[in-house]
């Protein structure tokens, strides 16, 4: 038989996740469930995401939910080998329109504009930012977004650019309900 206590405490943990459904609702903001675990470990599978509507372009490091612009969920339920996956996507945006972005410098390291960039969030910290050797210049109209666990991440080293009318919020809180 379940204990009270934890009756209670499953009952508050649900009406605190319907207010942060309704506040998120009230403020223009989405909330996403995460369902990858690309972005780990600051974002693990299961946790909610509240992403704010953005009123500029996103910042370098930013996190940033994005709905797919055009082939990007067909491409990589293929490379997953599912039928179909979330019809947003959840990275960090590392490089801003007009940048180059490549990788690797001798060192391992990700450039922009031929300038290392110190990326703290990336999993592993040490080693090649990629396995995945590339050089890209960023549209004037989009990101590159890279996923901090790059081992498990599908983004723009395979599918590209995200343009930014695709860009839909930059997350401002995560509710850790996974992992």
């Amino acid at each position: 038989m379940i204990g009270r206590r934890v009756v209670v405490a499953l009952a508050g943990v649900v009406i605190a996740l319907g207010l942060v459904g309704v506040a998120a609702a009230v403020h223009g903001e989405t909330v996403h469930r995460a369902d990858s675990p690309s972005m780990r470990p600051a974002i693990e599978v299961g946790d909610l995401v509240v992403a704010a509507r953005l009123h500029a372009e996103p910042a370098r490091g930013d996190v940033v939910v994005f709905s797919d612009p055009g082939g990007w969920g067909e491409r990589v339920a293929r490379l997953l080998g599912q039928d179909r996956v979330a019809d947003t996507f959840v990275k960090r945006v590392v490089g801003l329109p007009g940048e180059r972005i490549a990788c690797c410098t001798a060192a391992g390291e990700l450039t922009v504009d031929g300038v290392p960039l110190a990326e703290g969030y990336r999993v592993p910290a040490e080693g090649l930012a990629s396995v995945l050797a590339f050089d890209e210049l960023v549209p004037d109209d989009a990101v590159f977004v890279l996923g901090d666990a790059r081992s498990t991440s599908i983004d723009s080293r395979y599918l590209g650019s995200v343009p930014l009318d695709a860009v839909t919020g930059a997350v401002q809180l995560v509710v850790p309900l996974g992992g």
